[in-house]
C-alpha cells in the first residue's frame, strides 16, 4: 500500500498529531467545564465524586442548569422572543419561580407598590421571603407591606435587604453581592 518509508513516516505523525489534538481538546473541554461550576460544587464533585444539588447556596442554580439540559421538553440555550425586554417579566413561564411572581402580583391589588431589583453582578437569583421569583435584573409588583429580599449570584455571592413599601411606591433597589465562603452550610443529598 505504501511504497517508501517515507510515506510511512507521514502517516505515523499525522496520526501522532491528530491523537494530541484530540488529548488537548479533551483537557480543554474538561478545565473549561470545572472552571465554570461553582466553587461549592467543584468542590463537592471533587470529595464526593458526583454532583450534590440541594438548598445549599450555588448548588440549586447549578442543580436547575443540569436539570433543564437533561430535561427533553425544554430546549438548551433557546432563544427569547424578540418583543420580550430582559428584566421585564410577563410571567407567561410554567416554572416554581414565576408561579411564585405570579402569587405576589395578584395578592398586590389596587395600591401595588413597583419595586424594580438589580444586582451586581446581574443574572443573580432573587427570593422574596423566602421564596425565588425570578433573576436580576426584575421588575415585580407587590402589596404594601415588609419583605426581605435575598439575592444569590452564579458564584455563590449574596446579598440581602429589608424594606418596606407603602402604597403605589416605585423603588429601585440595587445589592452589591458579596462573596460567599469556600465550602456550604450544609447539603441535602436526593
Amino acid at each position: 500500500m505504501f511504497s517508501s518509508s517515507r510515506s510511512i513516516f507521514l502517516v505515523f505523525a499525522v496520526s501522532v498529531v491528530i491523537t494530541r489534538m484530540v488529548v488537548i481538546w479533551s483537557m480543554a473541554i474538561a478545565l473549561l467545564v470545572f472552571l465554570t461550576a461553582s466553587p461549592a460544587a467543584a468542590q463537592a464533585t471533587a470529595e464526593y465524586g458526583h454532583i450534590v444539588t440541594g438548598n445549599s447556596a450555588g448548588l440549586t442554580g447549578l442543580s436547575s442548569k443540569i436539570n433543564s439540559t437533561l430535561s427533553p421538553g425544554k430546549k438548551a440555550g433557546s432563544v427569547p422572543a424578540p418583543d420580550k425586554q430582559p428584566g421585564v417579566v410577563t410571567g407567561t413561564g410554567n416554572s416554581p419561580e414565576d408561579a411564585n411572581r405570579r402569587a405576589l402580583e395578584q395578592r398586590a391589588g389596587q395600591d401595588a407598590a413597583t419595586l424594580s431589583l438589580k444586582s451586581m453582578p446581574a443574572k443573580a437569583v432573587v427570593r422574596i421571603d423566602g421564596k425565588p421569583v425570578g433573576e436580576t435584573p426584575l421588575l415585580v409588583s407587590l402589596a404594601p407591606g415588609t419583605y426581605k429580599v435575598e439575592m444569590e449570584g452564579t458564584r455563590m455571592e449574596f446579598g440581602r435587604q429589608q424594606l418596606t413599601l407603602a402604597p403605589k411606591e416605585t423603588r429601585e433597589i440595587e445589592l452589591r453581592l458579596s462573596a460567599a465562603p469556600l465550602y456550604p452550610s450544609h447539603i441535602t443529598l436526593q
